[in-house]
């Protein structure tokens, strides 16, 4: 009694086992966990959300800016500053703040304020001669403007520099989609090299429990002398061999167990989970089921990109190296401006709108250099064009072999299964005829493997369809937008 108490124990506990690890894992229920847990991905969206939010940057010449400095002095020099008087001492505070923009026309505009505070100690060669101090403090607000008359004209270079940064940041964005789909796309093929794993075992397990059978019956036939010792040693042979199958079926649903646990991050040899039927899918293909190609992959939109790039930092090259000629002006509503009287008693100051404008023509004189510099980056440009030329016929290509490889795996599922059910009527003969001595332990034991071989060539087509789908949805399937 104890013992049958035991026993039950230990039953229940295995029965209470399965149903905590053999809960059911669908595709999109793993593809979540994948999401959640993969380090791998994980970091590649975490790129992609850096460079996203990094993206407004490029445009942060157009943004607006506050300066604000000062500066002081306190000189003590007695620098002359007529004949009348001598500059004894000094002490300013000058201090400014402005609001500044640049345009999409490459203008630059400043608008702000000028203030100063200061004392100004004057003393006369004539000791009989009085000079009051003179105390400054006044505001002036001003706006000034500066326009580049080539390179930045219209804003010419700088929206080069700036399409040359989107370029780029587009490019890397693709390809982190790219390299972010293909782990995807990977993670649903794990998915079902597990399920089809899963499957061999249940068919290997099937095919050595019909060849057991064939065995015993003849060693009961061998033990009665109506058999021969090589028919027994056949069937001995065969089992033997089919258990060396699911052996091997076994070691590799634990290559398979790995490779699903590390999507998962998970440092386990077993899978805790069922997956979904493999076999099921079969009929997923036997509609009008076909390979549709929604967008452009996301590789060649990143070379495409480069092109771009390229293109861009030509034109920036050029602009940056060549000569320019720049305007500036300023206007200030009030301008300070001391001054002595006749008397030299006191200074009096003019409070006067001021004006001041500005031509500055620069060239760089190196110009063997520049030549040098401009073929460097047109070369840049070719490569980039011809590596996107070649992306784009080695994209097409791989869609239209990934297509020929869609229909001529449906044509072969459509044979195989023809063939396997006129082998399962072979088999079921075969039988038939062994059991009233008509057949030979040969010519079942080969009809056993024709059968297996049949199943086996239905498996591995559906598996080989199910790729194919995966990688066109994953790198074909969808628009990519950046």
């Amino acid at each position: 009694m104890k013992m049958l108490k035991l026993l039950f124990v230990f039953v229940f506990s295995l029965t209470m086992i399965r149903a905590v690890y053999c809960e059911m894992l669908t595709l999109d229920d793993y593809l979540d966990m994948v999401v959640k847990s993969n380090s791998e991905l994980k970091s590649v969206q975490s790129n992609i959300d850096a460079v996203k939010g990094k993206l407004p940057e490029v445009e942060k010449v157009y943004w607006y800016s506050l300066n604000a400095g000062m500066n002081y002095l306190d000189d003590y020099s007695g620098r002359p500053y007529n004949q009348q008087a001598r500059l004894n001492k000094v002490t300013n505070f000058n201090y400014d703040i402005s609001l500044e923009k640049q345009f999409i026309t490459g203008t630059q505009v400043s608008l702000g304020l000028n203030g100063i505070s200061g004392k100004h100690n004057y003393a006369s060669p004539d000791p009989n001669k009085n000079i009051n101090n003179y105390n400054l403090s006044d505001i002036a607000p001003f706006v000034e403007l500066q326009q580049s008359l080539w390179k930045d004209i219209n804003g010419g270079a700088t929206k080069a520099s700036i399409a040359k940064a989107r370029a780029n940041a587009k490019s890397a964005l693709y390809k982190l989609e790219y390299k972010k789909q293909n782990i995807l796309f990977n993670t649903k093929v794990a998915y079902w090299n597990l399920s089809y794993s899963r499957t061999v075992i249940d068919f290997r397990k099937l095919s050595l429990d019909r060849t057991t059978k064939i065995l015993d019956w003849n060693q009961k036939r061998y033990n009665m002398d109506l058999a021969e010792k090589s028919d027994l040693l056949q069937s001995q042979a065969a089992v033997k061999l089919r258990e060396l199958s699911l052996k091997l079926a076994y070691e590799e649903e634990n290559k398979l167990n790995r490779v699903f646990n590390q999507f998962l991050n998970v440092n386990d040899e077993k899978v805790r989970h069922e997956v979904e039927e493999f076999k099921n899918k079969e009929n997923n293909f036997k509609d009008n089921k076909t390979l549709n190609r929604k967008g452009i992959r996301a590789d060649v939109l990143a070379a495409l990109e480069d092109v771009q790039s390229a293109l861009y930092d030509q034109m920036f090259s050029k602009k940056s190296l060549g000569a320019d000629l720049v305007l500036s002006g300023k206007y200030a509503l009030n301008g300070v401006e001391p001054s002595f009287d006749d008397a030299v008693k006191h200074i009096t100051n003019t409070d006067k709108p001021s004006y001041s404008v500005g031509l500055k023509y620069i060239v760089p004189l190196n110009f063997k250099l520049r030549k040098t510099i401009n073929k460097g980056y047109e070369s840049a440009k070719i490569s980039a064009q011809k590596y996107a030329e070649h992306a784009a016929i080695g994209e097409n290509n791989d869609w239209l072999e990934l297509v020929d490889n869609w229909n001529n795996a449906k044509i072969r599922l459509e044979l195989a299964v023809e063939i396997e059910k006129i082998q399962q009527q072979r088999h079921q003969e075969d039988q038939n005829l062994l059991s009233k001595g008509r057949s030979t332990t040969y010519q079942v034991l080969q009809g056993e493997q024709d059968l297996d071989d049949a199943a086996l060539s239905v498996l591995q087509t559906i598996l080989e369809l199910i790729k194919i789908y995966e990688q066109a949805e994953a790198l074909y399937g969808m628009n990519v937008e950046v």
